[in-house]
């Protein structure tokens, strides 16, 4: 199944993805943005039509994306006509599907998760797929879209979707939180946080192998309450202290 394509966004996921299905096989058929000449750009590198959020949307589209912010949505969805034979998905983590329960016609999402740029444009066959359909034939279709980009496709309900996507806040916006606080602190004290990125590639490389917990380790995993507070003490930010020890405790807890 070749598709035609239409996206509202030009954003970091609609990139990533308009570059994937064109890949596959697919044809990019208009993109249109709030940001005419983003729209325009992206629209460009296949060829495509392109507009503002005033355009009307071509009626021809087998699948239309919607790829923007999640308090964006009910406004994007306005610019689909409901003559449209397109089956309409979103691409967000945390928003249900119901979200486009307004549509006249099919709708569903299609949701990789994975942190996307549009300045460095990935291969996503090893990304996962979340897909959701409001019904049997539509999920069907969403699903063969997916497999033509990714290997790893799965059927997902929006609520089990807004937990995968919370613990991806967990496992990658809050740990990357880390890396910021350990580079800062570094570079106040004038010294390489390069030399810490071996430890960091091992601790992602392990868990390839086993659970998380298997790999625990550091001062609060021991017990060493000297190490601890002596830690505690070379913060000069109370933030930094009270998140120090809270982590610290949370450890020694589980």
């Amino acid at each position: 199944m070749k598709c035609k394509i239409t996206f509202i966004g030009s954003g970091n996921i609609a990139t990533n993805l308009a570059y994937a299905f064109d890949k596959a096989g697919h044809t990019i058929h208009q993109v249109v943005s709030t940001h005419e000449s983003h729209a325009k750009e992206l629209a460009s590198k296949f060829g495509a039509y392109y507009g503002d959020s005033s355009s009307e949307l071509y009626k021809d589209a087998d699948f239309i994306v919607i790829a923007v912010s999640d308090e964006a949505y009910p406004q994007a969805l306005t610019l689909v006509n409901a003559k449209c034979r397109a089956i309409v998905c979103h691409t967000s983590g945390s928003v249900s599907m119901n979200v486009l329960s307004s549509y006249p016609g099919d709708f569903g999402v299609i949701y990789p998760l994975q942190s996307l740029r549009k300045e460095e444009v990935k291969n996503v066959m090893q990304v996962p797929f979340f897909i959701e359909g409001n019904n049997a034939n539509t999920l069907n279709k969403i699903k063969e879209l997916a497999d033509s980009i990714s290997n790893k496709v799965s059927e997902v309900t929006s609520e089990q979707r807004e937990k995968y996507h919370l613990a991806a806040v967990f496992a990658n916006n809050f740990t990357n939180l880390m890396y910021s606080i350990a580079a800062d602190y570094l570079e106040k004290e004038g010294l390489n946080f390069d030399n810490l990125l071996p430890i960091i590639a091992e601790t992602a490389t392990r868990l390839k192998d086993d659970k998380p917990q298997a790999w625990q380790t550091g001062p609060a995993k021991r017990g060493d309450k000297v190490v601890i507070d002596k830690h505690i003490g070379m913060l000069d930010d109370p933030a930094l202290k009270i998140i120090y020890k809270q982590l610290s405790e949370y450890i020694t807890s589980t």
